[in-house]
C-alpha cells in the first residue's frame, strides 16, 4: 500500500507501508482513510480552533467505505471526512489539468491595441537568459500566468522571472502576504510546569518585500490566472493596493491562493488541502478574490475571452479595492475529549480508537523508528480485532495490544475496564530474574518483615496454581518495554498485584531446596523499593562516601555535599527513581566544565511546503555550581529500575566527571511522558521526547551501559549481600592501592 503526500507540484512518496501477512480486502481504503485523516489532524489550519469534532468526521466517513478496496467509496468518504473544514482549496480527484495553448518557445510580448503590451509568462515556457525588460511604448500591461504544461522540471517562468518584471510596474515598495502554517507537537505533556518542548501552534515565515526597479512606472495591469496553480503572493498584493485586477477562467474546480499540500490516496485518487494561510502584516488571512470570473477558456492571445475580459477592465477606471481578509486563525488548546459516556464505543468508535493510537504515535513518537517491528501491521491488527471484540475490556485489550508494539517502557493502556482502578493492593515483594527463574528480591509489606513467611532468596514456583514462567511470560506480551530486562521488570511488578481482597498463594522453593506453600493477604500497593540495606542516606567510611539517591530530597543536596567533602570517593545509588535532585548535584561535580548533558528531541509535524521532517532539538543546560566542587573519584549504581528522570541524572553526572557506571543497563526510557486519550476512555502514555547522550549517542531502547557489570546472585540475595555495591567498593579500594 503506498500513500504519497507533498506540496502542489513536488509530490513525493511519504511513505511504503509494508504489511507483514496478507491484506484483506478493504483494509487498503481504510489504512488510506487513515493517512488522510491524520495528516490533516496534524496541520490543517481549519482544526487549530477547536470547533471542528475531527474525530467524528473520521467516524462518520469510515461507513462510507464499501469493505472492499473500491476507488469510488474510497473518493466519497474522503469527501465526507473533508466537507466539515469547509476548505476552499479542496480537491478530491485526479483532473486531466487543461493547458493553455500556447508554444513552448513562443514569443513573451504580444502587442494589442491602445499599446497594451500582453505578455505571456506562462509556466511550461523555456525562460531566457537575461531576464524581460518591459518596452518604452508599453500603456498598460495584461500578464498571463497561466500554464501551458506541467512543470516538471527548472525550465519554467520562475517566480524570480515574474518578481523582476512586476518590480518594473511599481514605483514604490511591494510588501507580498507571507506564508502561516500550523504545526503541531502531539499532546501536551502530563506536567506542563517542568518540561522543555514546545506546544502547537502557528508558524508565520518572512515574506520578501518587491523594491522597484530603476525606471519603474506604475502601469495598468491585469493579470489572468486560472484553477491550475495558486495566485502568486505579489499579484495578490498588487490587488490589495488597487494597482493590478485579476481575471480568474476556472474549470470544474476554483482558483486559489496560499499554501497546499497532496495526498495521494491511490495513485489516481490525490486529496490537495490547504496547508497553511496567507497573511498580510496586520494579521489578518488572505482571502483573494477575482474582480473577473470566467468559465474554463484555455485560449490566449487577441481575441480569446480571458484577454478581451483584462481589456475590458483596463478600460474602465479602477475603483478603490475594498481589501478581502479574514482573522487569522487562532491556535486553542485542544484536550482530547475524555469519552465518559463511551464505555464500549460502537463499531466506528473503535476504528478510531486504533486510527487514532496509530496516527498520535506516528507524528509524535520520537523513537518510533527504534521500533522492532511495522507501526502499520500494528494497525492493521487491532482494526481486525476491533470487529470482533464483544466487551469493553477486549476492547481495552487490543488497544493494549497494539501499544506494546511501541517498545517503550513508558507505554502504559490504562481504563477501567481494564481493571486500572482496581490496582491498589498488592502481595508486598519485589522479584528479581536470575538465570531465567523468579526469586523474593526483597520485601516491601512491614507486615512480612521478620515474620518468616517469605525469604529474600526464595524461589517463586507457582501463583495460584500457575506455572510462574507461564505466568511471567503471559504479562510480558501485555506490557510494552524498551528493552528485555525492563519487559521483565514490568511483567514482575504485575505478578504482584491482586485484588483486594484475595488471597494469593505462592509455591516456593528455599535454600534447602524444599518446596513450601503459603498464602498471603494483599495489602495496600507501596511503589517504593525495598532498602538494599542498612546505610543511611548519605554515609562516609573508609574515605568513600554513599548517597542514596532513591531516597535524597531536594533540599537535601548541600548538606550531602557538606558531609562528603574530604571523601576520596563518591558512590551514587541510581538504582532507583530520583527526586528531582539531578542538576543540583551533576553542578558540584561539574569538574569538567560542561556546558549542557543531554538533548532532547520532540516531533513536530508541519507541511512539507515549511520543512517536512523537521525536529526540534533542545539541549540541557549545566550552569555554575552555587559551591566548591567535588573533586574526587565518582561511581554510580545503576540496574533496570534506573528509568527517565533517573537516567536524566545519570546522564548529567556522565557530562559533569570522569564517572564509572556499575551494574546492568539503566532502562532505555527517558524523556517527558505524554498522552492520549481514546474513546471508551482509555489511556495510552508514551515518551513524548527522545534523550540524547550529550554526544548525540542513543539512549532510549539502550539505556545507560555500565562500565563494570555486576548482578545479583541468588546466593547474593540468601546471604543479605548488596553484590553490586560490594563490586563498586572493591574498585574503590583498587584504585586506593
Amino acid at each position: 500500500m503506498a500513500v504519497w503526500s507533498g506540496s502542489k507540484g513536488a509530490c513525493v512518496a511519504l511513505a511504503v507501508w509494508l504489511l507483514s501477512g496478507p491484506v484483506q480486502a478493504g483494509e487498503h481504503d481504510v489504512l488510506a482513510l487513515a493517512r488522510l485523516w491524520s495528516e490533516v489532524r496534524a496541520i490543517h489550519p481549519a482544526l487549530a480552533g477547536g470547533a471542528i469534532d475531527w474525530d467524528r468526521a473520521l467516524v462518520a466517513a469510515l461507513p462510507q467505505l464499501s469493505g472492499e478496496d473500491n476507488p469510488a467509496s474510497l473518493r466519497a468518504a474522503a469527501a465526507t471526512l473533508m466537507a466539515p473544514l469547509h476548505d476552499e482549496a479542496l480537491r478530491i480527484g485526479a483532473r486531466q489539468p487543461a493547458f493553455v495553448h500556447w508554444p513552448v518557445d513562443g514569443a513573451v510580448l504580444e502587442w494589442l491595441p491602445g499599446d497594451t503590451a500582453l505578455l505571456h509568462l506562462h509556466p511550461g515556457m523555456r525562460a531566457g537568459a537575461a531576464p524581460f525588460v518591459l518596452p518604452a511604448r508599453a500603456r498598460r500591461v495584461i500578464l498571463d500566468l497561466r500554464p501551458i504544461a506541467a512543470v516538471p522540471s527548472v525550465s519554467y517562468v520562475s517566480p524570480a522571472l515574474l518578481n523582476g518584471l512586476l518590480a518594473q510596474l511599481i514605483v514604490q515598495p511591494l510588501l507580498p502576504p507571507a506564508p502561516r502554517y500550523r504545526f503541531s507537537t502531539g499532546p501536551r505533556p502530563q506536567d506542563p510546569e517542568n518540561w522543555e518542548g514546545v506546544l502547537p501552534g502557528f508558524m508565520q515565515v518572512e515574506t520578501q518585500p518587491l523594491l522597484p526597479a530603476p525606471g519603474a512606472r506604475a502601469l495598468p495591469l491585469a493579470v489572468i490566472v486560472n484553477d491550475t496553480q495558486p495566485v502568486p503572493p505579489a499579484v495578490l498584493a498588487l490587488q490589495r493596493m488597487n494597482r493590478a485586477r485579476i481575471v480568474s477562467e476556472e474549470g470544474d474546480s476554483r482558483s486559489r491562493a496560499g499554501p497546499l499540500q497532496t495526498l495521494w490516496l491511490e495513485i489516481d485518487l490525490p486529496v490537495e488541502f490547504a496547508a497553511g494561510q496567507l497573511v498580510w502584516p496586520d494579521g489578518s488571512a488572505v482571502r483573494w478574490q477575482a474582480d473577473r470570473r470566467l468559465p474554463e477558456h484555455r485560449a490566449t492571445g487577441q481575441g480569446s475571452a480571458p484577454v478581451t475580459a483584462a481589456l475590458a477592465l483596463l478600460a474602465h477606471r479602477q475603483k478603490s479595492h475594498q481589501p478581502i481578509a479574514t482573522p487569522a486563525m487562532f491556535a486553542v488548546r485542544q484536550d482530547d475529549a475524555p469519552y465518559r459516556d463511551m464505555r464500549f464505543p460502537p463499531p466506528a468508535w473503535r476504528q478510531l480508537a486504533a486510527i487514532k493510537l496509530w496516527a498520535t504515535m506516528d507524528k509524535y513518537f520520537p523513537a518510533r523508528r527504534l521500533m522492532d517491528s511495522s507501526w502499520e501491521a500494528a494497525l492493521l491488527a487491532c482494526l481486525r480485532r476491533m470487529d470482533d471484540v464483544l466487551d469493553a475490556r477486549a476492547y481495552g485489550q487490543a488497544l493494549e495490544a497494539m501499544a506494546v508494539q511501541l517498545d517503550d517502557s513508558h507505554v502504559i493502556t490504562a481504563s477501567r475496564a481494564l481493571g486500572w482502578n482496581e490496582r491498589t493492593h498488592g502481595i508486598g515483594v519485589q522479584l528479581a530474574r536470575i538465570s531465567g527463574r523468579i526469586y523474593v528480591a526483597g520485601l516491601t509489606d512491614p507486615a512480612l518483615e521478620g515474620s518468616g513467611v517469605l525469604r529474600v532468596g526464595d524461589e517463586i514456583l507457582s501463583i495460584d496454581g500457575e506455572d510462574v514462567a507461564a505466568r511471567l511470560a503471559r504479562l510480558g506480551g501485555t506490557v510494552a518495554a524498551s528493552t528485555e530486562a525492563g519487559r521483565w521488570r514490568k511483567a514482575m511488578f504485575e505478578m504482584t498485584l491482586a485484588p483486594r481482597n484475595a488471597s494469593v498463594q505462592l509455591l516456593l522453593a528455599g535454600a534447602d531446596g524444599k518446596q513450601r506453600s503459603v498464602t498471603l493477604q494483599p495489602g495496600p500497593l507501596d511503589n517504593t523499593l525495598p532498602l538494599r540495606h542498612a546505610l543511611p542516606v548519605v554515609s562516609v567510611e573508609d574515605g568513600v562516601a554513599y548517597v542514596d539517591l532513591d531516597r535524597l530530597q531536594p533540599g537535601e543536596v548541600d548538606a550531602m555535599f557538606a558531609t562528603i567533602e574530604g571523601s576520596r570517593a563518591l558512590i551514587l545509588d541510581m538504582r532507583g527513581y530520583p527526586h528531582g535532585t539531578g542538576r543540583a548535584i551533576a553542578r558540584r561535580l561539574n569538574v569538567n566544565h560542561a556546558a549542557s548533558f543531554a538533548t532532547s528531541y520532540q516531533q513536530m509535524a508541519i507541511s512539507y511546503e515549511a520543512g517536512h521532517g523537521a525536529q526540534l532539538a533542545y539541549g540541557d543546560r549545566l550552569f555554575p555550581a552555587p559551591g566548591p566542587l567535588y573533586r574526587g573519584k565518582v561511581v554510580m549504581l545503576i540496574d533496570e529500575h534506573t528509568q527517565s528522570q533517573a537516567e536524566h541524572l545519570a546522564l548529567a553526572v556522565e557530562a559533569a566527571t570522569p564517572v564509572t557506571f556499575i551494574g546492568t543497563p539503566s532502562a532505555g526510557a527517558n524523556g517527558d511522558m505524554r498522552e492520549v486519550v481514546l474513546p471508551g476512555k482509555v489511556h495510552v502514555s508514551y515518551s513524548g521526547l527522545e534523550v540524547r547522550h550529550d554526544d548525540g549517542r542513543q539512549l532510549q531502547r539502550i539505556g545507560v551501559q555500565p562500565h563494570i557489570r555486576a548482578a545479583p546472585s541468588v546466593a547474593g540475595l540468601r546471604a543479605g549481600r548488596d553484590e553490586v555495591l560490594e563490586r563498586a567498593r572493591q574498585l574503590l579500594r583498587q584504585d586506593q592501592g
